[in-house]
Parts: structure tokens; C-alpha cells; sequence
């Protein structure tokens, strides 16, 4: 409705059109994998055996392990589908999720130093203007203007001596490694970058399930480009219509494209993991400042401590860096 009063509701729908474009490429790859090589295979390997043969297995205990737990179809079929689980709940997790708030502690934190900084010098001032008399409470001798030229004065103060981050958009402090985002219009706790694909931003608080994602997905792609290669090989040898031989091979070459396109993404960010170190941070101009603690502690920063649910789409409960 936002979008809608301000005349932008175009905008915010073409926000969702990369999502969409995913979601149809991962239908795509399953459609075209169950319909050109699982399917075919499960109906030659089950629906079309004789009842007779099946009915002999049925019989001989001893041979149904070797018909059903040990068949390799059956292995492909439920392991594409638990992977395939995995990285839908991810995907969904990751998109819903909030990145991360400045927690309102710390804000309240900043402005009650600002705070006591002005009642101090207040206090400075009235003692100059009535000579020993002190105040210890806002006192009629500061007006308001004086009061807002305080406050920018220490916040200023807090910027330029301190060393504290402030955001000219949301007009509020920021804690360290923490950057505003354009699109979301938001300041975001260790912000790596905004995702047009997944239509949010990436921060402290999904960049877990972000790397679980990415995770997934290639394990998802390596999948089916291993096992789909056995069908591009029989499609090439064969005499196959030109119909299916571009399908397949279309459908193989393009899996493979993405495979190294996602291999490279997904090892630049366990590297920036190793690192410590953010998409934004490792793009800034400037000379980048080391936050090195470790391997160990770099992982356990993004992962959590309990190594049971690193490859879980959970994200860990980790204190934030604020100051």
C-alpha cells in the first residue's frame, strides 16, 4: 500500500520479477529433469516390469532390499527431492527474513550520551551566568534554539572525535559495519549486499540461511548436472527428434553454465567468511579495515558455535558487532 499512495506500485512490483525468474528456472530444470530422464526411468524400471517378476519379489523377502533400498533410481529420486526441500525453505526463509534492525538499546544508548553531554554544558552555562548558582535540570537560561545548536554540536562531536558512524539518510547513528541501504531505504546490521534475485538484503541477520541457500543450490546443480549427463550422452548417441535433442542438450549446457557461475559466487563468499570481511566492505574504494580474529572465530561469527546446525537452514542466535 506504501508503494501504491506513492505512486510507485510498477516499481515495487518489478522488485519481485528476478525473484520469479529463480523460482521458474529451478521449475524449469525440474520439469525438464523429471519429464526427459527420471520419469522414463521409473516407468521402465517399475510400471513396466512384468506383474510376474514383481510379484517373485514380492514373495522372495531376500530380493526386495536389492529391488527397492538399493536400486539407484529410487536413491536419485528421494535425494533430488530432499535437496530440493532444503533449498525451498531456505529460499523462502531467506526472503522473509529480516536482515537486521539497529537494536533501539543501542540507539537509546547514543542519544542519552548526546543527552548528558548537553545537560553538562547547560550546566556550564548557567554557572557562568549566575555565578555560583549551578542547575541540575534543563533551566530557562538555555532556549531551544541553544539547545538544538547543542545537540548538533555533540553530535558532530560524537562523528568527528569518537569515531561514531552516522547515516545522512535515516539521520540516526549507525554502528560499525553497518550500512544503509537505497532500495530498502534502511540501515542494516552487517550489511553484504542487496539481493535483486532474493528481493532483499543480505545482513547479520540472514546471511546464515544466505550461504545455506547458495549451499544448497549448488549441491542441487551438481546433482543434476552428474546424473543428467548419463541422458545428454544417450540423447547425443541415439536418434532422438530435434525437439528433445535441443531440450536436453539446452537443458544440459545451461546447467553447467550455472554450475561455474555458482561455484565462483559460493567460493567468494566462504573466502569473505575466512576473511571476515562483507560484499560492500571488499568493494569499498577505500583501504578496508582487517577484522581478523581467526578462522575459527570468523565461522563461528556467521555459523554459530554448534557445528549440528551449520548445514541447517536455522539461523544461529549470535550477539551482533555494535561498537
Amino acid at each position: 500500500m506504501k508503494y501504491y499512495r506513492e505512486g510507485q506500485l510498477l516499481r515495487y512490483i518489478g522488485t519481485w520479477i528476478p525473484l520469479t525468474v529463480l523460482v521458474l528456472i529451478v521449475l524449469y530444470f525440474y520439469v525438464v529433469y523429471m519429464e526427459t530422464y527420471l520419469m522414463p526411468l521409473i516407468k521402465s524400471e517399475y510400471v513396466s516390469r512384468p506383474l510376474m517378476e514383481i510379484n517373485t519379489y514380492l514373495i522372495q523377502l531376500v530380493h526386495i532390499n536389492d529391488y527397492v533400498f538399493s536400486n539407484q533410481i529410487m536413491g536419485i529420486t528421494i535425494s533430488l527431492h530432499i535437496i530440493l526441500i532444503l533449498f525451498t525453505i531456505t529460499l523462502v526463509r531467506v526472503v522473509v527474513t529480516i536482515p537486521g534492525y539497529v537494536p533501539v538499546e543501542w540507539l537509546n544508548k547514543i542519544e542519552n550520551e548526546i543527552l548528558q553531554m548537553i545537560v553538562n554544558e547547560e550546566k556550564m552555562i548557567n554557572q557562568n551566568k549566575k555565578g555560583s548558582q549551578t542547575s541540575t535540570s534543563f533551566s530557562s537560561e538555555v532556549d531551544d534554539e541553544q539547545r538544538n545548536n547543542l545537540n548538533e554540536k555533540f553530535k558532530n562531536e560524537l562523528i568527528d572525535k569518537q569515531g561514531r558512524r552516522h547515516c545522512k539518510n535515516c539521520r540516526a547513528f549507525k554502528p560499525k559495519r553497518c550500512h544503509h541501504c537505497r532500495q530498502c531505504k534502511t540501515c542494516w546490521l552487517k550489511m553484504d549486499h542487496h539481493c535483486q534475485w532474493l528481493n532483499n538484503c543480505i545482513g547479520y541477520g540472514n546471511y546464515k540461511l544466505f550461504i545455506n541457500l547458495l549451499g544448497y543450490a549448488w549441491v542441487l546443480i551438481t546433482f543434476i548436472m552428474i546424473t543428467y549427463s548419463r541422458c545428454y550422452y544417450d540423447t547425443m548417441n541415439s536418434y532422438s527428434t530435434d525437439a528433445k535433442l535441443f531440450l536436453v542438450s539446452f537443458t544440459f549446457l545451461f546447467c553447467c553454465f550455472l554450475w561455474i557461475l555458482l561455484t565462483a559466487f559460493t567460493l567468494f563468499h566462504l573466502w569473505a567468511i575466512k576473511q571476515n570481511i562483507t560484499t560492500l566492505e571488499y568493494c569499498e574504494s577505500k583501504p578496508r579495515q582487517q577484522i581478523q580474529k581467526g578462522i575459527w572465530k570468523n565461522i563461528f561469527e556467521v555459523f554459530g558455535t554448534n557445528p549440528l546446525v551449520w548445514f541447517l537452514p536455522i539461523q544461529p542466535d549470535t550477539k551482533p558487532i555494535l561498537d
